[in-house]
């Protein structure tokens, strides 16, 4: 007998909790995250599932994970509302080798109270990796993920607040709206992305943004624009990003960056 696949039952229980304008506000998020058809309208909707609910941070993504379900680099990095510095810091640090939550969500895909997670760390890097968070406003948080494992990618979605998260409330809602928004990250993912080599890893947040719209083909006045920022801050950034990636021209850099495994940070 073939394998049939279950559907997933309607959570009623779900919004029964919820007062009508959560509701309402709930599928209006739900809406623009199945609607998403790029990075740029993922960020949409994740950014409106800030505003309807009590989060003051939010972050969402695509890893790609090595044969054997290690992590490999981050493919997309959708950052609603997470300091820059903070990314610049995570990437840089690395620390993605000692943060709880993300190391928990690579080996037990599902939604995670950060809390929770974090009475189980017992060593010092993730003890003092956990205190940097807070004086980020990453006190508290909520994250869910997917995996698939064939494909070698994982999807991670975080819901942070500087304050206790009512997990009670929260965690199976931002389970449910997670599923969606896993479907909606694959499905405007890039087609081939590569693990991230150590030349780009140099690179700082701003530089990884001002490279991806040279790879979309942007000229730098048109960066300083949609950045808001002057030209001149732009053409230092390029220089720079030539000097770390030991190149002389934008298609070089381009042609690296693709190489290498550039995350699309959006």
């Amino acid at each position: 007998m073939a394998h049939v696949l279950q559907k997933r039952p309607f959570p009623k229980q779900l919004f029964e909790q919820l007062s009508k304008t959560e509701c309402q506000h709930f599928i209006e998020a739900l809406h623009y995250t199945t609607e998403a058809e790029s990075p740029e309208d993922v960020k949409g909707a994740l950014s409106r599932f800030q505003n309807l609910f009590s989060f003051t941070r939010v972050i969402g993504g695509l890893a790609r994970l090595s044969p054997k379900g290690s992590f490999e680099g981050f493919t997309n990095v959708i950052n609603v509302s997470y300091p820059e510095e903070w990314l610049r810091l995570y990437w840089q640090e690395g620390y993605f080798e000692v943060d709880p939550v993300f190391q928990a969500a690579l080996q037990k895909p599902g939604t995670q109270h950060w809390q929770s997670t974090y009475k189980e760390a017992s060593s010092d890097k993730q003890k003092k990796f956990m205190a940097a968070a807070k004086e980020f406003g990453l006190g508290d948080g909520i994250t869910t993920g997917s995996a698939d494992p064939a494909c070698r990618v994982a999807t991670f979605c975080s819901f942070a607040s500087s304050n206790n998260v009512d997990a009670t409330h929260y965690v199976p809602l931002v389970e449910y709206f997670g599923y969606h928004v896993h479907l909606a990250l694959l499905r405007t993912a890039p087609k081939n992305p590569q693990s991230t080599d150590r030349c780009v890893k140099q690179l700082t947040l701003r530089e990884m943004n001002i490279l991806n719209w040279v790879k979309n083909g942007k000229t730098n006045g048109e960066i300083a624009q949609i950045m808001g920022i002057t030209e001149r801050t732009i053409r230092f950034h390029v220089e720079s990003i030539f000097s770390k990636l030991d190149v002389t021209s934008r298609s070089q850099a381009v042609a690296t960056a693709m190489e290498h495994g550039l995350p699309n940070v959006v």
